[in-house]
């Protein structure tokens, strides 16, 4: 008998600390990448030189790091969140001025209800001053960072944003995606 007690104790211990180990973290807001991000990398040009970048990937780690600090539950449509309360959409556009040896960002966010209501349009914007074939992919992701500051500021500002975020979850909010219009490819980040 004592030893069914302290069976049943020790496995309700382990169940517990699993479970604690293992706690499920409320997703608040689904990010979403269009495919041809990822796909179709775009052309920097600097006189003689070009430089083949795909956006996406540094958008994506520049918008998990910044969302993630500033609302929470954050994660990409790839990996296909249960429930969310907001699908943010991300655009990303990249422009090098040789002349003025200066990289510009440009993050453009549509954010949209789970359920597919637009809640509103954020732009961030960012420059950085670089040689172009020195560490350009730092330069590259500092400028996206630094645009998804300036998008993720907005969001904090906007109140409808905010009021979004305390409403009730919807599951499979990335089904949505699937609707949103296909952007056409850009050529040398021109849009």
């Amino acid at each position: 008998m004592k030893l069914k007690q302290c069976l049943s104790v020790w496995l309700l211990a382990c169940v517990s600390t699993s479970a604690l180990a293992h706690e499920i973290t409320l997703t608040s807001v689904a990010v979403y990448i269009q495919a041809q991000d990822y796909d179709h990398p775009i052309r920097l040009r600097n006189y003689s030189q070009d430089y083949w970048v795909s956006q996406a990937p540094m958008l994506e780690t520049a918008a998990l790091e910044v969302l993630s600090k500033d609302f929470g539950g954050v994660e990409m449509c790839d990996a296909k969140p249960l429930e969310s309360k907001v699908l943010v959409w991300l655009r990303p556009s990249m422009f090098y001025n040789p002349q003025m040896q200066t990289f510009y960002g440009k993050v453009t966010a549509m954010t949209l209800t789970a359920d597919g209501k637009p809640l509103g349009k954020y732009v961030g914007e960012a420059s950085k001053r670089a040689f172009f074939d020195v560490k350009t992919d730092m330069t590259l992701k500092a400028v996206y960072h630094a645009a998804m500051q300036g998008v993720s500021n907005k969001m904090k500002a906007d109140t409808k944003f905010q009021e979004a975020l305390k409403a009730p979850s919807f599951s499979s909010p990335c089904a949505t995606a699937s609707m949103l219009p296909e952007s056409k490819i850009k050529f040398m980040s021109i849009q």
